[in-house]
């Protein structure tokens, strides 16, 4: 009886230490989304001064370079010490490649402003480094163990990536504008990325708590003015040059806006982590023994035993291994299974995003498509099969997986 009230305190301090291993998470994340819009910024900043020669926006760039070192000191500081902790090789893999891709920023932008690399490249560039710093906090959904947290996490990280590819279009359309036309590249672009966002604001949608839903109704349809310049941008060769700012200041404006509701969810994701480490505190601070309950145990697998002492009642137990302890056990490890099951429905989504983007970067590698063309090669192919991205994706792998050579002997 001791030992297994030993044993259950350690299950509750555990999940005491990983919650509390969560908060830090959090504020990492924080840092992150920071740091993220400071990028998006100076990337939009940064396109208006490609497309018009240097002649606009020379000083907000250079004042948004400067706002972005100091979202990468705090980024640094909010850093976990760099030590080695069982589970967590992938996470501090994913934090160097992150701070590597922000040591490549001084190059990029002496490359841009030399005028070695061009409008697209610039824009892949920045998207890839924001794409790095993402991917930190989908691991951080996808290893999270509370239930709560875990879809906090998941709805802020498919918000991110929503409001990710909403600067993304802000600058393919800046472009298209600039240039007075948008080439049928930029066309199909422009319709891949508003798709993408209607996924992501979708899986947020799915897992945002009313609140939050709230606050995103004003913002999940786009302005009539959006909407007109979008439909010059996706169907028109054409477009007026005095557009280019008007795009740009419209998108801007939708954007910080849902930089407020991002910033709501981070601070939601901290109050979840700390009520949940509340919540563990009190339960482990309750008397050990609980009130008495009846209840039976089935021994799983015991087909050496006739078919009626497969199943022990409480009332039968001997003395020594106390009824309240059996009471504690089965209560947590109901709470472990409720737990287990919404977080295996919540990494099921994740693991659905998981499986496109290696189908997204299989065609990108076999076709040389760009990520939004191999997006849209998915899309249109579920659309054309009426079947679902994810099973169209699934295919794509298991082609790649047959176009592999065989392994050497």
């Amino acid at each position: 009886m001791t030992d297994a009230l030993a044993y259950l305190q350690a299950s509750r301090d555990s999940d005491i230490a990983s919650l509390q291993r969560l908060v830090h998470t959090g504020q990492l994340i924080a840092a992150l989304s920071e740091l993220i819009h400071q990028l998006q910024r100076e990337r939009g900043a940064s396109n208006i001064w490609i497309c018009s020669q240097g002649r606009l926006f020379a000083q907000e760039r250079l004042a948004r370079e400067g706002e972005v070192s100091a979202a990468i000191q705090r980024f640094t500081r909010a850093l976990p010490p760099a030590a080695a902790h069982p589970g967590d090789s992938r996470f501090c893999n994913l934090i160097a490649a992150a701070l590597q891709a922000l040591a490549a920023l001084p190059g990029l932008r002496a490359q841009m402003l030399a005028g070695e690399r061009d409008q697209a490249q610039s824009m892949q560039a920045f998207n890839q480094v924001i794409r790095t710093l993402l991917n930190l906090v989908f691991e951080a959904a996808d290893t999270a163990s509370h239930p709560d947290i875990s879809r906090a996490l998941i709805a802020l990280f498919s918000f991110m990536q929503g409001k990710e590819l909403a600067g993304q279009e802000r600058a393919t359309g800046s472009a298209g504008f600039a240039a007075g036309r948008f080439s049928d590249e930029q066309r199909q672009r422009m319709v891949a990325l508003i798709a993408a966002q209607e996924q992501s604001f979708a899986t947020f949608s799915q897992f945002a708590d009313a609140d939050a839903l709230a606050r995103w109704r004003p913002l999940a349809s786009a302005s009539r003015e959006v909407e007109r310049l979008r439909r010059i941008a996706c169907t028109l060769g054409q477009a007026e040059e005095s557009g280019t700012l008007r795009w740009f200041s419209l998108l801007s404006a939708r954007i910080d806006q849902m930089k407020k509701l991002e910033d709501h969810l981070t601070a939601t994701l901290m109050t979840r982590c700390r009520q949940a480490i509340q919540a563990a505190q009190s339960e482990a601070a309750q008397p050990a023994l609980a009130a008495d309950q009846s209840f039976s145990l089935y021994i799983a697998g015991a087909d050496w035993l006739p078919e009626e002492q497969t199943r022990l009642h409480s009332d039968g137990l001997a003395h020594q291994l106390g009824r309240s302890v059996l009471s504690l056990v089965r209560e947590q490890a109901q709470r472990l299974q409720r737990q287990a099951d919404e977080l295996a429905t919540m990494r099921a989504t994740l693991e659905e995003r998981r499986v496109i983007d290696q189908a997204k970067a299989w065609l990108m590698q076999q076709h040389g498509y760009g990520e939004q063309a191999a997006w849209q090669a998915l899309r249109k192919s579920a659309m054309n099969q009426n079947k679902r991205i994810f099973d169209i994706a699934q295919a794509v792998l298991a082609v790649a997986a047959m176009a592999q050579p065989p392994a050497s002997q």
